[in-house]
């Protein structure tokens, strides 16, 4: 089964990047291609790369590029393909436990846990929002090619959708009615700027991570100096 990594970047800083990139080299599964995809700020340094591709700028929150790159995986012969965003990375048994999962329970969508990093670096906890019920996050997936049809959620659609693009995938999914299985293992990193995962873990919010909100019904995102500021609040 060959695997394809589907990894939107934008303005990621390069050793951001090559975190992301070496734990996919890392990977004890031994059949996996990498497709890096440039949201219209591509990096000199990854341009030799075999499966690196070039976009404008699409600004909604790389959609676009994963549709792409989920196209171009396809036509090149993928059997199962995850997403992973440039600021995350994988534990390196993290494929190899996921094509186990799907071939024991033959199920075309297998979901993960994640770990959750806080901005200074150091490790927070394992992530108990997305839980593979209610949520599921971006990076948590392996989809068999019988399933690839669900990835046209990440394109296509109300651009105002694009900041909640994960929840909207992950309704897509549970309406399939597909055969959804779990590992239990989390073995995805996922550094964390969102303030509701610092609330949730009853931990100092720092004023400079993400809120979503909604204003003049509109969703848009926002500090957490500005939510306080806008709504009056403090927590999340």
């Amino acid at each position: 089964m060959r695997v394809a990594v589907i990894t939107p970047y934008y303005r990621e800083a390069l050793h951001v990047l090559v975190r992301c990139r070496s734990s996919v080299f890392a990977q004890t599964y031994p059949d996996v291609r990498h497709y890096m995809l440039a949201d219209g700020h591509p990096r000199d340094e990854l341009r030799d790369l075999m499966f690196h591709v070039e976009l404008p700028r699409c600004d909604d929150y790389g959609d676009t590029p994963r549709l792409i790159g989920c196209a171009i995986a396809d036509a090149q012969g993928a059997d199962a393909i995850l997403l992973l965003d440039a600021d995350c990375w994988l534990e390196k048994g993290h494929i190899q436990q996921m094509v186990k999962v799907m071939q024991r329970e033959d199920a075309p969508v297998v979901t993960c846990p994640r770990n959750l990093y806080r901005t200074n670096g150091s490790y927070m906890c394992v992530d108990s929002e997305s839980d593979g019920v209610h949520f599921n996050d971006t990076n948590c997936y392996l989809i068999r090619k019988d399933a690839f049809h669900l990835l046209r959620a990440w394109g296509l659609k109300d651009k105002r959708l694009c900041i909640i693009d994960d929840r909207v995938f992950w309704q897509s999914v549970k309406a399939s009615g597909l055969k959804i299985v779990r590992s239990g293992v989390p073995t995805v990193n996922y550094p964390t700027s969102f303030a509701f995962h610092y609330s949730q873990n009853k931990e100092p919010i720092p004023d400079d991570t993400k809120v979503i909100m909604q204003i003049d019904g509109e969703l848009t995102m926002r500090t957490y100096t500005q939510y306080k500021e806008l709504t009056g609040k403090t927590e999340v």
